[in-house]
């Protein structure tokens, strides 16, 4: 019989990830998620946060595709609409930015952004996503400017 190993060269461990978050931010754990930060709690506030997952696919997988993808499920909610997207290199990686507005029926109008690259990684491609979230009232405040501050210091290395 033979023994399968992660990590290993058939199965790579996931890219690791820093980001630079504000002294005040905590650290937080969310389900599905590798990494997780908050800005403090306000009572009767929706908590502005960011959130950090890695998605494993086949080599190939583009960052097209991912961007795509991301577009497509904002388009999904309600009273969705995208405020703007675009590519930059970051640490010598290519991101795609795309942030939408929508409904979420739990604490009214959020902005979200999310922040993607695709990682090359032996046999495989991980795809790393940092999405943030704040109320619309957040995002008019400047908080939005933070969560974009965070999304833009994130590295993913192997």
């Amino acid at each position: 019989m033979t023994q399968l190993t992660f990590p290993s060269a058939a199965f790579p461990a996931f890219p690791a990830v820093v980001a630079d978050v504000p002294d005040d931010w905590q650290a937080v754990s969310v389900p599905g998620t590798v990494m997780a930060t908050a800005a403090p709690e306000v009572a009767g506030e929706f908590r502005p946060n960011v959130v950090v997952s890695i998605t494993r696919f086949a080599a190939g997988y583009a960052l097209g595709t991912a961007e795509e993808a991301v577009a497509q499920r904002f388009a999904g909610f309600e009273q969705a609409h995208e405020i703007g997207r675009d590519r930059s290199e970051i640490g010598g990686r290519e991101w795609a930015h795309i942030e939408s507005t929508f409904v979420d029926p739990r604490v009214g109008t959020v902005v979200q952004a999310a922040h993607l690259a695709v990682v090359e990684n032996g046999p495989v491609v991980d795809l790393v996503q940092v999405t943030g979230t704040v109320s619309a009232a957040q995002a008019k405040a400047g908080v939005l400017d933070v969560v974009r501050g965070i999304q833009r210091s994130i590295t993913a290395t192997v």
